[in-house]
Formats: C-alpha cells, sequence, structure tokens
C-alpha cells in the first residue's frame, strides 16, 4: 500500500511529465466522469497536491480530480502513444502532445469543484500533508490547531496546549 512519500513522489512524477501542457485527450472509465472529457481537453494541469494518501490534480479551469490509491492504484507516466504491458484497469488517462499519465485500478476518483474540495469527507479528516513544500506552521495553523482540538476527546489536551 502506498503511504505518504509514495504519493509526494507520484505527484512530482505526474507534475514533471504534465504540468502546464495542454492535454490533448482526456479519458474516465467511471460513467460520472465522462462529461467532464471534453471541458478539460485544451485545459493544464496547474499542480498536484498530496493530502495524506489523496493526490488531487489541479486543472486551468478549477477543477481538481481527487483520487486516492486505496491498496492497488498506481499511477504510471508514458510517452504519448505508449501502452504499456499490464493486467491493471485503466480508470483515467490525461494525455499531452508528449506525455501521457494514467491511472490504473484506483477504485475512489472523483471530480470536485472549489467547494466540493473544501467539504470533501476524507479531505477535510486529514490534516495538513507534512510532504507540502509550501507548508509553513502559519499557512496551515488553522489545521492544526483544528487537529489538535480534536485531540481533546482522545487524551484530554485542552487548546491552551496543556493536558488537564
Amino acid at each position: 500500500m502506498p503511504e505518504g512519500p509514495e504519493i509526494r513522489r507520484a505527484a512530482d512524477n505526474l507534475e514533471a511529465a504534465i504540468k502546464g501542457k495542454p492535454l490533448t485527450d482526456v479519458w474516465f472509465a467511471f460513467p460520472q466522469l465522462k462529461s467532464y472529457q471534453s471541458p478539460l481537453i485544451g485545459q493544464h494541469v496547474t499542480h498536484v497536491e498530496t493530502r495524506g494518501k489523496a493526490l488531487l490534480t489541479h486543472f486551468s479551469n478549477d477543477l481538481t480530480l481527487y483520487s486516492h490509491n486505496q491498496l492497488y492504484g498506481v499511477w504510471r507516466v508514458v510517452d504519448t502513444g505508449e501502452e504499456p504491458q499490464t493486467t491493471r484497469v485503466l480508470r483515467v488517462k490525461l494525455q499531452t502532445v508528449d506525455k501521457t499519465i494514467l491511472l490504473y485500478s484506483a477504485s475512489d476518483i472523483e471530480m470536485l469543484t472549489p467547494e466540493q474540495l473544501t467539504t470533501h469527507p476524507f479531505l477535510q479528516r486529514v490534516g495538513p500533508d507534512v510532504l507540502d513544500p509550501n507548508l509553513t506552521p502559519e499557512v496551515d495553523y488553522c489545521s492544526i490547531r483544528r487537529f489538535w482540538l480534536g485531540l481533546a476527546i482522545i487524551c484530554g489536551w485542552r487548546s491552551s496546549g496543556r493536558l488537564g
């Protein structure tokens, strides 16, 4: 099962392959995502973010592809036109002129608006990603504080930072 460092490495590889390049082909296996295929053509990936084990692929039209690899999901980067030999099931294809990123075998995939991104159940439960290169105490103080306050239920930690 991929952990935080593997997810961050995958995000870095995906960004290096297609960030800023117009998408020339988009394909989703799941019917609920099919309507996003055409609107994403010509858009580009602005950045790929990790939150825990979730990977967030942000597009220039403000949509975000949420994917969680769970136990078997894996992202691959290939040259456009290349089709890897695999027994895995393709779920997502995002293609540019020279590179294509492919998501295999994952089952937790959604397209989110900016509003949905802030209310997504999994994303609300995870704290700031410690592997985020932009993370500073100031940036995510509210998220960290919310996490600390949640600890009060478990171990009696007070918002003052003292036990009791």
